[in-house]
């Protein structure tokens, strides 16, 4: 019986997370990865998330495990559906904002999104 309490656990616990389909979303409709974006986004200023507004912080998804591979956050107006896009990393460490660009109306379910507020000059949220 304790084995399989123990094998009940260890699946559980080694389960994946469930996936974000806003992160999904714009990582698809954008060809955004570890190289960049395969469709094009305009470079725009980080938005302004001082005011108490519906900003939320995304991280999209990153399995590439390539060490000098970009990072990318998503800053979501959850009002416009607008989203900018931080790109960190890469070869020679870049801090870049694009956008805005149409975040579509996936669901933030699963995606433990982050205020916004003032984050958005920072570094990107931890993966899980």
């Amino acid at each position: 019986m304790k084995s399989l309490g123990a094998a009940v656990c260890l699946s559980l616990l080694s389960a994946h997370a469930p996936a974000c389909p806003m992160a999904q979303s714009l990582a698809d409709r954008y060809g955004i990865s570890f190289s960049g974006f395969t469709t094009a986004i305009p470079a725009a200023a980080a938005p302004d998330t001082s005011h108490d507004g519906p900003f939320v912080r995304v991280a999209l998804p990153d399995d590439s495990h390539v060490a000098d591979g970009f990072r990318h956050t998503a800053v979501v107006d959850t009002r416009t559906h607008k989203a900018w896009i931080l790109r960190t990393g890469g070869f020679v460490g870049v801090h870049e904002w694009y956008g805005p660009v149409d975040a579509g109306d996936a669901s933030l379910d699963g995606c433990g999104p982050e205020p916004a507020l003032a984050a958005a000059r920072t570094a990107p949220p931890r993966q899980p």
